[in-house]
């Protein structure tokens, strides 16, 4: 791949939010980590790490989830529930960012939540160029604290992306459209 291709490759990058086995093996996934991890990183105090939800783990992460949906809405209805349950089915494989701020003099912790967000946009760059499919998801479950529990969370410690890897699946959505970038030039 040229330096062209890899520039087009990042350009053209799409999330795919139909994913499908195979996902990064153990040495993919380590060598995608890595990439990752260098992300900007002011200090180099890593405030940030990583939990992986491998296939075993997919199903005990969906019990958190529908057992926090239960918690936050006790009038859920049963399929409400099982929806709940089965977002964490929706990928052979999931990598949770975690943000995990360190008290610095130097370094506030606006700057080391946006490393971490530096890490997530950087794992769904790296599983693109790898020929994985990836889609940065949120929501409301890093914050419920069933869901924080099972992850094993600190209380400084924040969700800053579920990435979901794995093969993609159905057609590649369409490119994105043309249009003028914000940008402002002064002179």
């Amino acid at each position: 791949m040229t330096d062209r291709d890899l520039l087009r490759a990042l350009r053209e990058r799409r999330s795919r939010p139909r994913l499908v086995t195979p996902a990064p093996g153990p040495g993919e996934l380590a060598e995608l980590l890595a990439v990752a991890a260098a992300a900007p990183d002011h200090g180099r105090l890593r405030p940030w790490r990583f939990v992986v939800v491998d296939e075993s783990a997919r199903g005990p992460l969906g019990e958190a989830f529908a057992a926090a949906h239960a918690e936050r809405a006790p009038e859920a209805t049963p399929e409400q529930l099982e929806h709940s349950r089965t977002k964490p089915l929706r990928a052979p494989l999931i990598v949770v960012v975690v943000a995990s701020p360190v008290a610095h003099a130097k370094v506030p912790q606006w700057e080391q939540h946006a490393s971490a967000a530096a890490v997530a946009h950087g794992l769904v760059l790296a599983a693109a160029v790898a020929g994985f499919g990836a889609i940065w998801r949120t929501g409301w479950y890093g914050d419920a604290p069933k869901v924080r529990a099972h992850l094993g969370l600190t209380a400084e410690e924040t969700v800053t992306a579920w990435v979901y890897l794995g093969t993609p699946a159905g057609p590649p959505p369409a490119p994105r459209p043309e249009v003028p970038l914000p940008v402002t030039y002064l002179r």
